[in-house]
């Protein structure tokens, strides 16, 4: 046997005059507030369709929450959209959940004979939920796979995250490895062209390679290119901070910090 869901003409009746009462906007203002269009996301590029004001309600939203997700690239934007899209439609679904009862308040308000607001208030609730128990359990549901949805997206995202962080941090690992290197050379090359410029150290009749390579405008170390005014510019100011260091350690007393950096030789025997 088959069952069906059929209503007593009573019923048909009742639904027949609860729908005349729904008709919508009536007025032109009405019907513009209440207007749907279909629009197209500028990043993912899915049509949808919202009111105007629900459309700039979300644009806001949106703004407020991609920024703290922090995407990088289309895929990560993409997982942080979804994420957003999915936090508003809880946002919705809660909206939907109190106007339910809210309307249940209205409808159940003389089913309750008591002074107390309160317990106006939670007998209403609950002859609302007794009601349409089903449509409640639905949106708890509801709510629960899109929290397993968020769930499930922000942990990729994380992981995308720490990959491509993990990454850059090699590339700085690396990038300060060429650096340092790039320093020691340059400070041989002017080594070589103070110290050694004439002596039996230097030999050819061309320029030594410290004096070619101060004579660049680049450096290049391990695929790293820097400047080598910049270069100079940083040895410089080390130089100066380890001689304000000395300075301050013997109390920026001439006399003592002289004694340090003279170099001292041993007798001969």
């Amino acid at each position: 046997m088959t069952a069906t869901n059929e209503i007593s003409a009573i019923q048909l009746i009742a639904n027949q005059l609860n729908a005349q009462k729904s008709t919508g906007p009536r007025t032109e203002d009405g019907k513009n507030n209440a207007k749907f269009n279909a629009r197209r996301h500028g990043l993912t590029g899915q049509f949808y369709c919202m009111s105007e004001n629900d459309e700039i309600a979300y644009k806001a939203f949106e703004a407020s929450i991609l920024p703290s997700l922090r995407p990088e690239g289309a895929y990560e934007t993409q997982l942080a959209i979804s994420i957003t899209q999915d936090q508003w439609r809880l946002n919705r679904s809660k909206a939907v959940e109190f106007n339910l009862y809210g309307k249940g308040h209205d409808r159940h308000a003389d089913d309750t004979d008591t002074d107390s607001p309160n317990i106006q208030t939670a007998s209403t609730m609950a002859d609302t939920y007794r009601e349409d128990d089903r449509t409640f359990a639905n949106i708890a549901l509801y709510e629960t796979r899109i929290h397993r949805m968020i769930s499930k997206n922000e942990k990729r995202l994380a992981e995308l995250r720490a990959e491509r962080e993990a990454a850059a941090a090699k590339v700085r690992e690396a990038e300060a490895a060429a650096l340092a290197e790039a320093e020691l050379l340059v400070r041989l090359a002017k080594f070589e062209a103070r110290d050694l410029a004439g002596s039996d150290l230097v030999t050819g009749d061309g320029p030594s390679e410290g004096e070619i390579l101060l004579q660049q405008e680049t450096l290049a170390v391990n695929g790293f290119v820097f400047s080598l005014p910049q270069l100079l510019l940083n040895i410089r100011r080390k130089d100066r901070l380890e001689t304000a260091k000395t300075c301050a350690k013997y109390g920026w007393d001439r006399a003592r910090i002289e004694a340090y950096c003279t170099p001292r030789y041993p007798n001969a025997a």
